[in-house]
């Protein structure tokens, strides 16, 4: 049988005094700056009792004939404390709620559960849990915006934590007055207190006659947010007294530069990114020409798309990915179970890991002819033998007529194959020489083999068998050519 709900005593008018009406005169400017809410917009207010929420939504509600908006309270219950608490902080919004003539929806989930299930922190399987219930909520009203509570504090502490875990240039940005739905589609969201302190906040319930509740997400187990609220903000005041204006003033600045990098990047997205059914794909050769800051930017949307939300790539992360576009193949782990993998024509950012190719079809070559073999075209002739020096590397070959004369065939590569590479003076395993030339595993299966009667003649793209070589003796030879079919 559920715990009966304690009713706290109903909330008094706010008291006419200068500090709330300045406070609500300067959240009214802020609002109005930053075209955060507009006339006829229904918003739903997060609110989870504690003094930064119960002052948003007292705000919001004493400007509502200012700003022509309608509101709703939203209330969620992570499963993090006692039911006997949980009770009471749901009771007191819901009276706050009442006494302004506000309706509420309330939610719960688990958030324990989800982090063991998820293998997340606490923090983030909350953010999620709660994330989830307001976006549902605000569809289910035909809310336009979800406010939250954030102070200019906590966008100082968010501005910090990224700063120390090298998160690059958005992370200076840290939360912004009104931004996108951070998990795939949803409603706006609106951070009107960040033009606020927490000790406004606190002032303004207190002069308000309201007691509020702890707020249970401050006590989230995060070491690192909690240290540098408790202990590093602090030293940093000695420093400088106005350490989260300073912040606040970096997070203002850097989010210009951010803007104009985001046109960039959109219209270098729309051009070329392409979207293949497990991820997005770029052109290798345009990527690689990008300023490198359009390059990251590209990555992290590509990254935030497939993980309907943030990726949280850090830029050690970036760095491993740039640094592919100076090899021949490469691959990536990234977080949340994403991959970035290069090939000779594209960097892919894909979901899982790549799976090996399927291998090619055995099939034979005539000479003269032209062969489809897999995503392939392959064209032989009958050539004089060419003086020029040959270069196996590529996608074109030339074989002594006479050591292939017994016929060729293309195919995957199969256990045990061996060949004797030009040069090398002796036999080598195919594996091995896949290995040095840094093919990934998943890929080895598609590299074509040229095969005469007697074994590999040519690895395509890679290297010539000593037998198949043209020599001094060489009267006639075979040109190969390979060339992809479009869109492979």
């Amino acid at each position: 049988m559920p715990e009966p709900e304690s009713q706290p005593p109903p909330l008094d008018s706010p008291p006419d005094t200068p500090f709330p009406e300045a406070l609500s005169r300067r959240l009214l400017a802020f609002i109005r700056a930053r075209d955060i809410l507009r006339g006829g917009e229904h918003i739903l207010v997060a609110v989870s009792g504690g003094p930064d929420s119960t002052a948003l939504l007292l705000l919001l509600a004493g400007l509502r004939p200012h700003l022509d908006i309608t509101l709703t309270v939203a209330h969620f219950d992570h499963l993090l404390r006692s039911r006997r608490e949980a009770a009471q902080d749901r009771a007191f919004v819901r009276t706050l709620a009442e006494s302004q003539a506000i309706p509420i929806v309330c939610g719960r989930g688990d958030v324990a559960a989800r982090a063991r299930r998820a293998h997340e922190s606490l923090e983030e399987a909350a953010r999620r849990l709660r994330y989830n219930f307001l976006g549902q909520r605000a569809k289910r009203i035909a809310a336009d915006l979800v406010a939250l509570g954030h102070t200019r504090d906590d966008r100082a502490e968010s501005v910090l934590l990224h700063l120390l875990r090298g998160s690059g240039l958005d992370g200076l940005v840290g939360m912004r007055p009104l931004s996108p739905w951070p998990f795939g589609r949803g409603p706006a969201v609106a951070r009107p207190l960040l033009a606020l302190t927490h000790s406004d906040t606190e002032r303004y319930c207190r002069e308000a006659g309201v007691t509020p509740r702890r707020d249970p997400t401050n006590d989230l187990p995060d070491a690192t947010r909690n240290r540098l609220r408790l202990e590093i903000l602090p030293h940093l005041r000695r420093i400088n007294p106005r350490v989260e204006e300073a912040l606040d003033r970096l997070a203002e600045a850097t989010a210009t530069d951010v803007d104009y990098l985001e046109e960039a990047t959109a219209a270098a997205w729309d051009r070329l990114a392409q979207r293949e059914r497990v991820g997005v794909r770029f052109p290798r050769d345009e990527i690689a020409a990008l300023p490198p800051a359009l390059t990251v930017r590209l990555i992290r949307r590509a990254a935030a798309l497939l993980s309907s939300g943030p990726a949280n790539l850090e830029m050690s992360h970036i760095r491993a990915v740039l640094a592919t576009l100076n090899r021949r193949r490469g691959l990536v782990s990234l977080p949340q179970n994403l991959s970035a993998t290069l090939d000779s024509r594209y960097l892919r950012i894909i979901k899982g890991k790549p799976l090996p190719q399927p291998g090619l079809p055995e099939t034979a070559l005539p000479v003269p002819g032209r062969t489809r073999v897999g995503p392939w075209y392959v064209e032989t002739e009958i050539v004089s033998a060419p003086a020029l020096p040959q270069n196996a590397a590529s996608l074109e070959a030339f074989l002594d007529a006479d050591a292939v004369a017994a016929g060729l065939s293309v195919r995957s590569r199969r256990p045990g194959d061996r060949l004797r590479p030009l040069g090398l003076g002796g036999e080598k395993k195919l594996q091995d020489i896949l290995v040095d030339a840094k093919v990934p595993l998943e890929q080895r299966s598609t590299v074509p083999l040229v095969c005469a009667e007697w074994g590999i003649a040519w690895i395509v793209g890679h290297r010539l068998d000593q037998r198949a070589a043209i020599t001094p003796a060489t009267r006639q030879a075979v040109h190969l050519r390979f060339r992809p079919l479009r869109g492979h």
